[in-house]
């Protein structure tokens, strides 16, 4: 019997840190495990360097990794860095760090090929028609714009659920500190909106935490059982002036790991949907992992089979 092989993607995001292991057969690949940790390698960048306590914790996740990979020995094993490392002076000594724990060199992508992965990984579940594909990660929001399985056109905006906590000093949350990072938001995607050049009536597909966290919420507020609706949303953050703080928020179903960051998120998310006048919104568990392997599967142009994931915790 001949041995499975195995490939593997690493996403090294601003927030968090995505394993995806596939295995390979008959020229397309099988999701086989996932799991994620949050890092927060951006968080406190201070003048575009990596913090060193950031790294401390990504490196720690990345030896958890090893392991992992240990017992699939994955060939090949891909690693992208997005807006995390993009800009960092310390990017590249921070990079050799990875490969010596890892045996592989980051590959650091810009935004547009970012928004093109995002889209190869969530396209072929969004169907074939026109489609916007969005995520919004902790240091960027990635547009990707196509039909069927190509992108189109595709933006990255310097938004993110962790960079826009700087919106709420000190961890404050009030009215105005909303108000300052939805306008912020709002003005970005506007311009973004503008060389995108949407058709009217697109459908939009949102895969990343930040977007399945707002799902998850309105799904136990309003038992919708799935999508995001602009409606919900501003509800949602109105009820947002009963918290004083970004580590009070709470609201049944938003999962722990996401509460310090979910008013940066939720603002950005009806920032989004009031700049690009979206009034629904389905959300996919796929992303950039799924399309970096994609990518490496036949130079991308091979679907990937949806089957049970094991997943080992988060």
């Amino acid at each position: 019997m001949t041995a499975a092989s195995y490939i593997a993607a690493i996403d090294m995001g601003s927030n968090s840190f995505h394993l995806l292991i596939g295995q390979i057969q008959h020229r397309t690949w099988r999701s086989c495990y996932k799991t994620e940790r949050k890092v927060q390698l951006a968080a406190g960048n201070d003048g575009g360097f990596l913090q060193a306590d950031a790294q401390m914790r990504a490196l720690a996740c990345l030896v958890e990794y090893k392991q992992i990979l240990e017992g699939y020995d994955p060939m090949p094993l891909h690693i992208v860095a997005t807006a995390s490392l993009r800009g960092m002076a310390n990017a590249a000594s921070f990079c050799l760090q990875v490969q010596s724990v890892l045996g592989v060199m980051p590959e650091i992508v810009s935004g547009e090929l970012e928004a093109e992965l995002v889209y190869l990984g969530v396209g072929n579940e969004a169907g074939h028609g026109a489609q916007l594909v969005v995520d919004i990660g902790g240091g960027s929001t990635e547009l990707a714009f196509g039909h069927g399985q190509g992108m189109a056109r595709g933006r990255s905006v310097a938004v993110g659920c962790l960079s826009y906590l700087r919106y709420f000093p000190e961890g404050r949350l009030g009215r105005a500190d909303v108000n300052a990072a939805l306008t912020a938001a709002r003005a970005e995607f506007e311009r973004a909106a503008a060389t995108l050049a949407l058709p009217s009536g697109v459908a939009v597909v949102g895969c990343s935490g930040t977007l399945l966290a707002v799902e998850q919420v309105l799904i136990a507020r309003c038992g919708h059982s799935g999508g995001i609706y602009r409606d919900d949303l501003r509800h949602l953050v109105a009820d947002l002036q009963s918290f004083t703080s970004v580590e009070s928020v709470f609201f049944e179903g938003l999962p722990a790991d996401r509460q310090s960051i979910f008013a940066s998120g939720l603002a950005i998310v009806l920032a989004l949907f009031e700049a690009l006048n979206i009034d629904e919104m389905a959300v996919s568990e796929r992303g950039l992992r799924e399309g970096i392997l994609e990518r490496s599967v036949n130079a991308g142009t091979v679907s990937a089979v949806s089957v049970e994931t094991k997943n080992k915790g988060e």
